[in-house]
């Protein structure tokens, strides 16, 4: 973990607040015609914040401590690059009532105002930009970090004696491949859902489910009593879309060992 930046900067913060409205601030109708920082400029901006003053920024972090708030607004700490706790940002929003936490995932819209330095609980210097926010919105994970790149609706379903398995919808991401698949149980006894048990096919190759605990995607529950329906995520490595149609399978059981259950296949075009 990255040595995070003490929250002291509630004053300089504050200040920059005091700004935005007029004299040697910056305006709300600057901020919307400030040139936007281009990809590349994102990174150089956190080796000199100074660099970019006056820029526009709109881009997506999470906040990694409780935002501190006061009658002039709330001030947020959060890192553009959370998978890696890199990118310390500080945010100035003129909202005091805004609600965030420690955990969140936000959308930022702003103008970089300047560099602050302070030091962090070790006693090291460390520097951060300062954001001028004139938008904050919460998010989540996927919007975030793994946004789709493509998404096929599926909506395939198969039923064995009542233990039903759908296939919503896929989604193709740079890090990884979503699957939402709906369960149901329309029979008379417990059925059991093997999500390690789940094989992703393209090809050649065979992928296994995989944990994302950063996303923490729903679930889908092992054990479903009758009548109950539970959906999930099921999440692999990342694939290429265009590399060919590829077969979901899953299996599962019934407590009613004179029901047997085969796998579940579908077959996925993607083209």
């Amino acid at each position: 973990m990255k040595k995070a930046l003490l929250f002291s900067s509630l004053v300089a913060l504050s200040l920059a607040l005091s700004g935005c409205g007029g004299g040697s601030g910056t305006t709300a109708s600057n901020q919307k015609e400030a040139t936007p920082l281009s990809t590349q400029e994102y990174s150089q901006m956190y080796t000199d914040p100074t660099k970019f003053k006056g820029r526009k920024v709109d881009f997506y972090l999470k906040v990694f401590r409780e935002p501190e708030k006061d009658e002039k607004g709330t001030y947020i700490q959060a890192w553009a690059d959370p998978k890696s706790s890199n990118g310390n940002t500080l945010i100035a929003y003129a909202d005091p009532n805004f609600q965030v936490k420690d955990g969140d995932y936000i959308h930022v819209v702003g103008v970089v105002r300047d560099k602050f330095t302070g030091k962090n609980a070790f006693g090291a210097e460390v520097s951060a930009p300062i954001i001028d926010a004139e938008l904050v919105e919460k998010t989540d994970y996927i919007t975030a970090v793994a946004p789709a790149l493509k998404t096929i609706s599926v909506g395939q379903e198969q039923n064995q004696k009542g233990y039903k398995v759908k296939v919503e919808k896929i989604e193709f991401a740079k890090e990884e491949t979503r699957v939402y698949v709906t369960v149901k149980n329309e029979s008379k006894d417990k059925i059991n859902f093997y999500n390690h048990a789940t094989k992703l096919v393209q090809g050649s190759t065979q992928l296994e489910p995989e944990m994302n605990f950063e996303g923490d995607y729903k679930q889908i529950q092992s054990d479903i009593l009758p009548g109950v329906s539970s959906d999930g995520i099921i999440v692999f490595k990342a694939i290429d879309p265009k590399a060919g149609d590829i077969k979901l399978i899953t299996d599962g059981s019934s407590d009613n060992f004179n029901m047997q259950i085969k796998p579940f296949e579908f077959n996925v075009k993607l083209q």
